[in-house]
């Protein structure tokens, strides 16, 4: 293989992070996203009232259920609270799971 092949081959190829740069939940986007429901509940966790610290967004009817990324849906929780949450849905959802068996 030549220089002159190898050349516009190397000027074609996009390292994988730049191609998808943007998209999905670490993306342009979802950043921009996030920052608007903080400002919006005012960096405060929509559950116990803390204010600042470690601050999530959550899902009040989560993705898998059907949930949307709608600012209607979107809470701002700190991480403590959020664990909880989501601990308590998975164990909500392996329970239905469980009797649907049954």
């Amino acid at each position: 293989m030549g220089l002159t092949t190898l050349k516009p081959r190397l000027a074609s190829h996009q390292p994988k992070a730049q191609r998808n740069w943007g998209k999905g939940r670490g993306g342009r986007p979802w950043r921009r996203l996030r920052d608007k429901i903080l400002a919006r509940d005012l960096y405060t966790c929509q559950s116990c009232g803390r204010v600042g610290g470690q601050l999530e967004i959550d899902h009040i009817i989560n993705r898998a259920q059907g949930g949307t990324d709608d600012e209607s849906n979107l809470q701002t929780l700190c991480k403590s609270c959020h664990q909880t949450k989501t601990h308590a849905e998975s164990q909500a959802g392996a329970v239905e799971k469980f009797t649907s068996l049954v």
